[in-house]
């Protein structure tokens, strides 16, 4: 095997890695194992951001990947990590007349500190190799 092979494989398996809470959720296992197992995938996704860039070479195919694991993983598994944590549930964001409660914004807000590292890692490692590849083809 050659090394861009072994990247992918490695990109494959943190991706596999993501998904497993979802087929976890569904065996019945207890709430603190489900809860290991939904760390384990967003820190997956936190190393993936930070290495799909790296591994793929076109930009729009690392883009897309990384889109589609922030939907699917970062913020559903996200919104589950802060309800395990908080307890804050849909039901609660809203008032008797329909407006948003502050338990809303706190949900929010701890969503966006969840992500937030996630996304700075993507963009760091998008345009890091984006000058390190003009700089090496100038070169």
């Amino acid at each position: 095997m050659n090394i861009p092979s072994i990247q992918k494989l490695l990109l494959f398996v943190l991706i596999g890695i993501m998904f497993i809470p979802y087929g976890a959720s569904s065996l019945r296992l207890s709430e603190k194992i489900i809860y290991n197992v939904e760390i384990v995938a967003f820190v997956s996704w936190y190393i993936t951001s930070l290495v799909a860039p790296l591994i793929l070479k076109d930009w729009d195919t690392a883009f897309i990947l990384w889109y589609i694991t922030f939907v699917l993983v970062a913020i559903a598994i996200g919104s589950d990590i802060i309800y395990r944590i908080t307890r804050i549930t849909p039901a609660l964001w809203y008032d008797t007349f329909g407006r948003l409660t502050p338990r809303f914004y706190s949900f929010l807000e701890t969503l966006v500190l969840l992500v937030m590292p996630g996304c700075v890692l993507f963009l760091i490692a998008v345009f890091g190799r984006r000058v390190y590849w003009k700089s090496e083809d100038e070169t």
